[in-house]
Parts: structure tokens; C-alpha cells; sequence
């Protein structure tokens, strides 16, 4: 009996002091988002989550799709650019690519030609691989901006394939 308790206190100390506890208030570490305004090129990543206009996901649509997606942006001249590739996507595929500055409503809009939307098309090639390089001005106002990149379905108001930024930048 005794043994068992040393054990569970040694093990509870270890959980709380490596940060993995249940606490009020969490003890994780916090990751700041990049900055623009810091480093000249944020590197970033895309997940497959469909996500509204606002940054938050649509509930119950999971992955479907293979392709890989990453971008790098960086503000060159005073216009924010956003260097997109794509790899293993369907080929000879036309997808749509938008840049999304916030902050916006979840009722705002986010189609191509809306506020602080920038937007371009991404063609893939034989192999499923392309690449674009969108870019236009920074919104009055904006602190941040994410991307999208979908594939329309002719049959759905759900995209076919869709990723998304896995975080947003901050300028």
C-alpha cells in the first residue's frame, strides 16, 4: 500500500510539473503568432479545416483530400504578398486561392473582390503541383491575415478539397 502511494505522488508530481495537469487557468505554454512587422518572411503551413471567414471552423467536415499546402508571407513595397505552392493536388486542377485579412465578422463575407479579401488562381500541372503568388494592399485596420486555397464542387456549396492557414499572422 505504502508503495502504491509514493508511486501516485511521484507520478502527480511529475504531471504537474511538466505542465500536463488540470489546473484553473492551464499550465501550457503559450506560443505567440508570427509577426510580419518582426521578421521579413512568416513561413506557414495549411491543414485541412474549412474554416469561415472569421477564422473559427465549420464543425463536423474532416479531411478528404491529399494535397499539400504551404505559403510564405511577407509585406514587400507596402502591399502584403503571399507566395502559395501546392504539391500532390489533383492535376491539371484549377483551385481557388484567397487571402483573408482580419479582423471581419463571421457574417462578413470572404469571396474574391470583398474587403481585405485577396484573391488569385492556383493552376496545378501534370504531376498535381503549382504555385502562386497573390498580392494586393493592406486593409485599413487589419491586424492579421490567414489563406485559404479550395476546389469548388459543381454539386455542393462545400468545397471539394480545402485547406486553410493553421494560424493567423499577425502584421
Amino acid at each position: 500500500m505504502r508503495r502504491l502511494v509514493r508511486f501516485t505522488l511521484a507520478a502527480l508530481a511529475v504531471v504537474t510539473a511538466s505542465g500536463l495537469g488540470v489546473l484553473p487557468g492551464g499550465t501550457g505554454v503559450a506560443v505567440a503568432q508570427p509577426d510580419l512587422s518582426a521578421s521579413g518572411v512568416v513561413p506557414v503551413p495549411f491543414s485541412q479545416a474549412w474554416r469561415r471567414c472569421d477564422f473559427s471552423k465549420f464543425e463536423y467536415t474532416g479531411p478528404d483530400s491529399y494535397g499539400r499546402v504551404f505559403s510564405q508571407f511577407r509585406v514587400a513595397g507596402g502591399e502584403l504578398v503571399v507566395d502559395v505552392q501546392m504539391a500532390t493536388g489533383v492535376p491539371n486542377t484549377p483551385y481557388d486561392v484567397r487571402v483573408i485579412q482580419l479582423p471581419r465578422a463571421s457574417a462578413a463575407g470572404c469571396a474574391a473582390g470583398d474587403p481585405g479579401v485577396l484573391a488569385a488562381t492556383l493552376f496545378t500541372d501534370a504531376a498535381g503541383g503549382g504555385a502562386v503568388t497573390v498580392r494586393g494592399p493592406i486593409a485599413s485596420g487589419a491586424t492579421g491575415v490567414w489563406a485559404s486555397v479550395t476546389r469548388p464542387s459543381p454539386m455542393s456549396q462545400t468545397p471539394q478539397e480545402f485547406y486553410t492557414t493553421d494560424f493567423i499572422v499577425s502584421f
